[in-house]
């Protein structure tokens, strides 16, 4: 089969592979996006114009895998022209937020969004550094450090981290004063603002868990 028929092959198939993208099987949504991927690079990426606001939806699926193997399409989706990508960075569901956050960077870098954008919607991304989803948390609090980096978190939003440092759960507060030590190293904040809030550290140093363990070891960091 030469290219022509290949290519023909699949458009005629492309209903029953753009429904296998959300299938709950990996397999069958992998081909289906490597033959999505393939229409794209031949240049026949007008006939999937019919099934933009489809492939967007896929961005927002309730199964993780359809909706973390979306994600991982970004490229696709630039070359598609697929609009209103970027409302997933304020979606009420902190999932399919943090899908969104989780791959901001690469969307910035494919012009997807506009930097100015996000900074003007990180509002949004506090939400997430206390997210009841553990893992959720945990991922959000290393991407912060990320951002900061990025300027996308500036100097001015240091009063509302200082707010994370003095949090009523602990399982919320320890992960801010984990990062501490390398937010300082942004001059995002400075080491004497974080002793000015020590007894906040101290006070997670009397609970009988793994947040003390974790809790100790930061204070003997900021310490020394």
């Amino acid at each position: 089969m030469d290219e022509v028929e290949k290519i023909d092959d699949i458009l005629r198939r492309k209903h029953e592979i753009l429904r296998n993208l959300r299938s709950p099987d990996k397999s069958i949504r992998d081909e289906a996006w490597r033959l999505i991927t393939y229409i794209v690079d031949t240049g026949n990426g007008k006939y999937l114009e019919d099934s933009l606001g489809y492939l967007r939806s896929l961005l927002w699926n309730k199964l993780q895998g359809v909706r973390d193997e979306a994600w991982s399409h970004l490229p696709v989706y630039k070359a598609l022209l697929v609009q209103g990508i970027d409302r997933a960075l304020t979606a009420d569901s902190d999932r399919i937020k943090w899908s969104a956050w989780s791959h901001v960077l690469e969307m910035i870098q494919l012009g997807i969004v506009e930097k100015d954008k996000v900074i003007e919607v990180r509002y949004s991304y506090w939400r997430l550094l206390k997210s009841r989803w553990a893992t959720i948390r945990k991922k959000a609090w290393n991407l912060f450090v990320e951002l900061v980096k990025e300027n996308i978190f500036q100097p001015k939003d240091k009063e509302r981290y200082i707010d994370f440092l003095k949090h009523k759960k602990a399982s919320v507060r320890i992960y801010a004063w984990e990062v501490s030590s390398q937010l300082v190293n942004l001059n995002f904040i400075t080491k004497d603002e974080l002793l000015q809030n020590i007894q906040f550290l101290q006070e997670l140093t009397q609970k009988e868990s793994n947040v003390k363990k974790r809790a100790l070891k930061v204070l003997k960091r900021l310490e020394s």
